[in-house]
């Protein structure tokens, strides 16, 4: 899965930020504790109207999540 990459401070600044009245960015870390963003295509049109449009300009990589928490009693 490819996203946007943010830095620390990027996150804190768009992290639960109304885009649109009902879309929030919503970020997320990955195996590396860095932080990405992700757009659908429908998404892209609606961020780039906004002051938030810069994110579209922001580098891309391949997201891999972090390994999930363990089961309780495992």
């Amino acid at each position: 899965m490819i996203g946007y990459i943010l830095t620390t401070q990027q996150y804190n600044q768009i992290q639960g930020q109304y885009y649109t009245p009902y879309q929030f960015f919503n970020c997320v870390q990955d195996i590396d504790g860095v932080w990405f963003l992700f757009l659908s295509d429908e998404d892209k049109p609606e961020v780039a109207i906004t002051e938030y449009s810069w994110l579209l300009e922001l580098p891309e990589a391949e997201y891999i999540p972090p390994p999930p928490p363990p089961f309780p009693g495992s």
